[in-house]
């Protein structure tokens, strides 16, 4: 999956709050529909106030999740130590959109690979 797969309302390319979304997902969330649907759960019960907040370390990021925000910080590269400040809102719909595009693909992998076994 590229980075121009994933689309979500509103995205803005070259935009750092949007890229940096991406850049998370790409390292951090990967392919992996487990670390997706786990991220969409928690999203969905800090913003229903289930959970006051929530945190996930990964591979180059930080995610903090609170109830209006979520706040990706860099722990290598140039902007380590930076945090940047999204929206729970637009993360949330780039997250539905990057489990959309993990789903898409590995149907059109499955595809592809009884097609071939077919032949």
């Amino acid at each position: 999956m590229t980075t121009s797969t994933c689309t979500w309302p509103g995205r803005i390319p070259g935009d750092p709050m949007h890229d940096r979304i991406i850049a998370y997902l790409t390292v951090d969330i990967q392919q992996s529909p487990v670390w997706a649907d786990e991220l969409l759960q928690h999203l969905s019960a800090v913003a229903s106030g289930a959970l006051p907040a929530w945190e996930r370390p990964g591979n180059a990021y930080c995610l903090y999740v609170y109830p209006d925000h979520v706040e990706i910080e860099d722990d290598y590269g140039d902007a380590a130590g930076q945090n940047m400040r999204i929206p729970l809102a637009t993360f949330t719909a780039a997250v539905q959109a990057w489990q959309r595009a993990i789903t898409d693909g590995l149907k059109n992998r499955q595809e592809a690979h009884g097609k071939a076994t077919e032949e």
